[in-house]
This record gives structure tokens, C-alpha cells and sequence, in this order.
């Protein structure tokens, strides 16, 4: 390892532990930190919270990664469909209501709709706008999934309103001790996210689509020239994309309120992810959406009106991060 390289990483280890002991500073000077047994239980909720958020996280945030490694890609539309996955399920969740029965379907059960859905609109986004402008100038898609993005939440408000939306799914929780409880909607969004995205990994370590996805990734020319469809390639991976976003979308449903414009707050923390992780890296990716799930968290429960603050702990990882190191933990090294 070059010193260059292991002094960066130094600074990135000195900065996550500051910014790791921040919320504690702040709340030490605002009397919230109480060291009795139910504060204690409290953190150890609010820390297990932000990893089962984090698994949530990772699992649209790979899909992000997915684009941008294997296309080099920046889509700045992602959040938009993990929104849209959230109405996707808002919309299955209520259709009997809708058509007069005094029902509802399970919103995970909906995803074995949602995401077939997903998947053909992120193939057909790929065909038709992106595959004419991939490896010409970077800012031709940027610019044209910032326009899709913004076409999105339009198309959502008119036919939804600006108005939030929730989903209602097992609103008690687990008890694990007489003190720390894990909402149950929580849990088991951690579960599947975790199920989905290490199935996605393992389909592109092991079948033969995913081993020809990571090839293009690695070097598109020589893929091609060994008989790989980098086009076919390129249409699989958008699609794959958007599936977990929309899957995203859907566990998202279950723990917050939602309305269109909230998708760049989702956009937001995908790149923070990716930055941290490392651009295009997937386990890099996965890793950093744990860690800033718990920042989340802690921010949340340490810091006075800390909810508003959350957003600016994505904003400013991401930032410092590309300036104290770019590749992130684990992405490869940067010309």
C-alpha cells in the first residue's frame, strides 16, 4: 500500500471516529447523556435501530452502485424509484380497498409485483433514453436521469397529491430485554433487505449473467471481445437497479411517512453510501450503509432536534469523504 494511500486511510478512520463521537460531545453538553442502565438500553436500541435501518439502506443503495460500476452512470433518479416503489405498495396494499372489499394485501407481498414492474421500467429507461448516450460525455445521462427524476415526482404528485402516506404494518415490537424492544416492521425489513441484497451478490459472484455483469464492469471492451452483450449487459443491470430500489421502497413504506418529493433525501444517502464504500464496490457499499444508518441514529437520539438534523450527517460524510479520500473504504484507486 502507498503512503498516499494508507495516510488517506488514516484520515478517513480519524474522521468516522469524530464524527462517531460528535452526537456524545453534543449531547454530554446538553445533559443527554445519562449513564444508568435505561440510557444504555436505550443506546443499545437506538444502535441496533440504525443497523436494521442500514440493511434497508444498503439494498438500494448496491443498486446504485450496480449502475455506476458497471456504466459509469451517476443516476441522480434513484430516489425517485425507491419512492415510487413506496406507491407501488401503497397502491397493491389498498386495491381491495379501492375496488370495495374490506381488505388489504400484504405489502411485502406486493413486491412480487412491484418488482417484475420495477424491473421492465428500468430496462425500457435503459433502452430508450440511456443506451444511445452511454460512454459518450458523463454530464449527457446525469443530466437526462436528473430530467427523469424530476418527470417522476411530477407524474406522482398529479396522480397522488403532495400529501404523505403511510403504510401501517405491525406497529408493536420484539422485546429482547425488559428495556430494549426492536419495532417489528424494523426486524423484519432488516431480514429481507439483507435476504435480497446477498442473493443479488451472490448471483453476481456465482451464475453466469452476474460473472458477465462484473466483467463489463472490470473492462467493457475486453468483455465484449470475449462474446459478452455489454448491451444486453447494460439492460439487466438498470433493471436490476431498479428492482431494488423499488424493493426499497416498498420496507421504507412500512417504517416512515412518504410523499414524491422525499426521493432525494433517498438519493442523497445512496451517494453517501457509495462514497463511503466505494464507488462501485457492493460489500463496500453494504458496509457504509450499516455505519451511516447507526450515524443516523445517533444523531437522532443524542442531538436536540436532531431528526433535522440527519440529512446533514449524509451530506457531510459524503463531502468529507471525497475529500479526504475518494475511493471510499473499499473502491479501487482513483487516477
Amino acid at each position: 500500500m502507498e503512503k498516499s494511500d494508507t495516510r488517506s486511510l488514516y484520515l478517513l478512520s480519524g474522521f468516522l471516529v469524530v464524527i462517531y463521537a460528535m452526537p456524545f460531545v453534543v449531547g454530554v453538553m446538553n445533559d443527554n447523556v445519562i449513564y444508568d442502565l435505561q440510557w444504555l438500553a436505550d443506546l443499545t436500541t437506538v444502535a441496533m435501530s440504525g443497523l436494521m435501518q442500514g440493511g434497508v439502506y444498503a439494498m438500494f443503495a448496491v443498486g446504485l452502485t450496480l449502475i455506476f460500476g458497471v456504466m459509469w452512470v451517476i443516476n441522480v433518479a434513484h430516489g425517485e424509484f425507491v419512492v415510487l416503489g413506496a406507491y407501488l405498495t401503497y397502491v397493491v396494499f389498498n386495491a381491495p380497498q379501492f375496488l370495495g372489499y374490506g381488505a388489504y394485501i400484504d405489502p411485502l407481498l406486493a413486491m412480487f409485483i412491484t418488482l417484475p414492474v420495477a424491473f421492465c421500467l428500468g430496462y425500457i429507461v435503459q433502452k430508450v433514453l440511456l443506451n444511445a448516450v452511454i460512454g459518450g460525455p458523463e454530464l449527457t445521462p446525469l443530466l437526462i436521469t436528473f430530467g427523469l427524476g424530476i418527470s417522476m415526482i411530477n407524474i406522482i404528485e398529479w396522480i397522488f397529491s403532495t400529501d404523505y402516506h403511510t403504510i401501517p404494518y405491525y406497529p408493536d415490537a420484539f422485546v429482547i430485554t425488559e428495556n430494549i424492544r426492536l419495532g417489528k416492521n424494523k426486524v423484519i425489513s432488516f431480514l429481507i433487505a439483507f435476504v435480497i441484497t446477498f442473493s443479488v451478490f451472490f448471483f453476481l459472484k456465482f451464475h453466469r449473467l452476474g460473472k458477465a455483469i462484473r466483467a463489463t464492469s472490470q473492462n467493457a471492451e475486453v468483455a465484449m471481445v470475449c462474446g459478452i452483450n455489454i448491451q444486453r449487459v447494460y439492460l439487466i443491470t438498470f433493471g436490476l437497479a431498479a428492482a431494488l430500489a423499488v424493493a426499497g421502497g416498498t420496507l421504507v413504506s412500512i417504517q416512515f411517512g412518504f410523499n414524491p418529493e422525499t426521493g432525494l433525501t433517498y438519493t442523497v444517502i445512496a451517494f453517501a453510501i457509495i462514497v463511503l464504500g466505494g464507488r462501485g464496490h457492493y460489500v463496500g457499499a453494504f458496509i457504509a450503509a450499516l455505519m451511516l444508518g447507526v450515524l443516523e441514529n445517533l444523531v437522532s437520539f443524542m442531538v436536540p432536534n436532531g431528526t433535522a438534523l440527519v440529512e446533514m450527517a449524509a451530506y457531510g460524510t459524503m463531502i468529507f469523504v471525497l475529500l479526504i479520500r475518494p475511493r471510499g473504504l473499499l473502491g479501487p484507486k482513483i487516477d
